[in-house]
């Protein structure tokens, strides 16, 4: 059940107690397993979107912790895909009445392409409407060619990406009233948002590390979002994130997600095979990759379906019945039996 307006409560004391983080990433050392929309294998640019909600209301019974949304304004030739098609906050308003458990985020909001104000709208009304389950994943962005579409403003996404990082923790975590300077706008006291953060601090992720240090990430952000690398150099990246934040368990504990690419064979003996920027293989070894990640102290991975030549719905329905016992969210037991 989605709790209205009037029983949401009051803003908690960070973003650890925020429902969606809880689910994503219920820590205590275990990971748990994300889809990165659209929920389809496709060839070309643009997919087709057909069944779109039924798969993620799929998805969510099926036991998958997170789904992401990634913010394409434009399709330029050359630079990705159109991701989900729709405009993610359109879509995340319609995700937010046809689910009513998976975590919603963004991985990631273009934040240099938007004003902070509009995002934190947005995001705050996805996470009222949803009954706290929007994290706001946030990016530079990686397609120079459509920046010039947006103006001068957009000209230095790197550059603008502090200021508009903290305007939008300003809005977003509770102190709404205090006045904000920027050379965004001014904000004056006594001017708020609504709605307010209705179930604590709206949490605010980084993927990849947007032109900053991975210190600035650690000390801005809530948790680090990031591409897939072999286990070696993934575990040399979390060591650091964990002595920069903390580990599970901790009060400094910040989750970090790696994302990728996966192509399931239908063997599922298949050995590896080189796929950039994600997996390749059958269901056995991957599930004994993903272990070494879970060991290595990933907390979420989020998957990207699409180069499947069969259908991803087949390949979800393998995931969740091979590998998600294995990856359990707060509300599924862990499994008994390895595969």
């Amino acid at each position: 059940m989605r709790p209205d307006a009037e029983e949401s409560g009051c803003p908690g004391p960070g973003p650890g107690a925020h429902p969606g983080m809880r689910r994503a990433f219920p820590g205590g050392g275990r990971a748990t397993l994300g889809l990165i929309a659209p929920l389809e294998s496709f060839t070309g640019d643009v997919p087709t979107m057909t069944g779109h909600l039924a798969r993620a209301r799929a998805a969510e019974e099926a036991g998958f912790a997170s789904l992401w949304l990634r913010d394409v304004p434009l399709l330029v030739p050359g630079q990705g895909d159109g991701g989900q098609l729709f405009d993610p906050w359109v879509y995340l308003g319609a995700l937010a009445t046809a689910t009513s458990r998976i975590t919603l985020g963004t991985a990631s909001t273009v934040l240099p392409l938007r004003h902070p104000v509009h995002v934190a709208k947005a995001a705050a009304s996805v996470d009222l409407l949803s009954g706290g389950r929007m994290l706001l994943g946030l990016a530079v962005g990686d397609r120079p060619g459509e920046v010039p579409a947006f103006g001068p403003a957009a000209a230095d996404p790197a550059g603008r990406l502090a200021e508009s990082w903290a305007y939008l923790r300003h809005l977003t975590g509770g102190a709404v009233t205090t006045g904000h300077s920027s050379p965004l706008g001014e904000l004056a006291p006594g001017i708020g948002m609504v709605p307010g953060p209705a179930f604590g601090r709206l949490p605010l992720l980084m993927t990849g590390r947007g032109g900053r240090t991975v210190e600035w990430v650690a000390e801005h952000a809530d948790g680090w979002l990031y591409t897939a690398l072999p286990p070696e150099i993934q575990r040399a990246n979390t060591a650091r994130w964990r002595r920069l934040t903390g580990e599970p368990g901790s009060p400094g504990f910040k989750p970090y997600a790696q994302a990728g690419y996966l192509v399931l064979d239908e063997n599922p003996r298949a050995a590896p095979r080189p796929l950039p920027q994600g997996w390749a293989m059958g269901r056995e070894p991957l599930l004994d990759l993903f272990k070494t990640y879970e060991a290595g102290g990933v907390d979420q991975l989020m998957l990207n379906l699409r180069l499947n030549s069969r259908p991803a719905q087949d390949v979800m329905a393998e995931l969740a019945a091979h590998l998600l016992p294995h990856f359990p969210t707060p509300d599924r037991p862990p499994a008994r039996l390895h595969i």
